[in-house]
């Protein structure tokens, strides 16, 4: 008991930083203390003379959880040496699959053992502070947290920081324009061919356009999203991904045909989303939870389906096997990346790349009955040419 008591006194062992480092990973190193109140204190990581100091820092977000993070930095060089602490908002990475965390600001200030508190700087995906350390210097800070959960936090050399965002800038670009375009021209597709398995192609791939712009931070362009609201968007994007499969799969393999009970649990599967979806403005981690385990019940569900009427012989279960094989890989990629078990950087962006996968997959398969059937010929052929056809026979 005397020791779980002490715990919160005990000095932080600080993180030396040599002038070669890049980026690193703190995230271990943080000491997180809840409910501790607008007034916090705690003893300094020991000094360059040994000492260890008690210090007090005052909340300055008037709507403080009272949550604390608690951290310390070691210049060994004899150089001044600038850097970035960065917690970025949202991690898809350990997120969760029940009441998953959605993503937050994390950080509402940084204070300092000696000095001034931290410069915040412009970033609308992350908490970004800068921090400069002296020579020789053991520097403590304390962070006020503006969320009870703090998934990383990573010191960067500003250049370095700068060079990776211009990376992943176009990356996302890149992944985005294919996905509106993909989107797009199944929306054309319309054109060639009213049946239902075209605006059910086209009404996923949006999602997934959808989607993607939320989690690669495209929408706060196009319009202006308050922080707060961010989890709304997030969670409603999820629902939206989860109802289009459900509508996809009812209607690329025409389940309307086989038995009727198939029109009735897929009506009550989407409505009961539709729900969901409104949920997801009062609470968006219950909707996103429920939308992540509407998708992977959608694929499992598609598996046995697809399964059962290959083996009839059923041509456009044959010709969906190769996409369903590309979403059943990539659930599994998500559920490992949502429990922990893939922690890695480049999860999340791969993840959205390898939805631009399913759909590109998913275009082509849709495209074979669009054109292989005539389809092509008989929408651009007239009413008056098929009647003047019609005479001539």
């Amino acid at each position: 008991m005397l020791l779980c008591a002490a715990w919160p006194s005990l000095a932080v062992e600080p993180i030396k930083i040599a002038r070669d480092d890049v980026a690193l990973d703190l995230s271990r190193a943080v000491e997180i203390h809840h409910n501790q109140g607008e007034n916090f204190q705690v003893s300094t990581a020991p000094g360059a003379d040994g000492i260890v100091r008690r210090i007090e820092v005052e909340a300055n977000d008037k709507r403080s959880t009272g949550d604390w993070a608690v951290f310390a930095l070691a210049n060994t060089t004899d150089q001044q040496l600038d850097r970035l602490i960065v917690a970025p908002h949202f991690r898809m990475v350990n997120s969760g699959i029940f009441w998953p965390d959605l993503g937050s600001t994390r950080i509402s200030a940084i204070t300092p053992s000696e000095g001034f508190a931290l410069d915040r700087q412009a970033s609308p995906d992350a908490d970004v502070f800068r921090v400069t350390l002296n020579p020789g210097t053991v520097v403590t800070f304390v962070a006020e947290l503006a969320s009870p959960k703090l998934p990383q936090v990573y010191l960067w050399e500003p250049d370095a920081y700068k060079d990776t965002i211009n990376s992943y800038t176009l990356y996302r670009g890149i992944v985005i324009g294919i996905a509106g375009l993909l989107a797009l021209f199944l929306t054309i597709l319309f054109v060639v061919k009213g049946t239902s398995m075209f605006p059910a192609t086209a009404a996923l791939a949006w999602a997934v356009l959808a989607f993607i712009c939320v989690d690669f931070g495209f929408l706060t362009k196009i319009i202006e999203i308050t922080p707060g609201n961010e989890q709304m968007w997030r969670a409603a994007s999820e629902v939206a991904l989860a109802a289009t499969l459900v509508v996809f799969l009812f209607a690329y393999l025409n389940l309307n045909r086989w038995h009727g009970h198939f029109s009735y649990g897929a009506l009550a599967w989407i409505l009961g989303l539709v729900l969901i979806a409104g949920v997801a403005i009062i609470d968006p981690p219950v909707a996103a939870g429920i939308a992540r385990l509407s998708f992977a019940a959608t694929a499992l569900a598609g598996l046995c389906l697809i399964v059962m009427l290959s083996i009839r012989g059923y041509d456009r279960a044959i010709m969906l096997i190769p996409s369903w094989v590309m979403i059943l890989v990539w659930l599994v990629g998500s559920w490992m990346a949502v429990t922990g078990m893939l922690d890695n950087d480049i999860a999340q962006p791969a993840l959205g790349g390898g939805l631009i996968l399913i759909i590109l997959l998913i275009g082509f398969t849709v495209m074979q009955h669009a054109f292989a059937g005539g389809a092509l010929h008989q929408g651009l052929l007239s009413d008056l040419e098929r009647q003047a056809a019609a005479v001539g026979g």
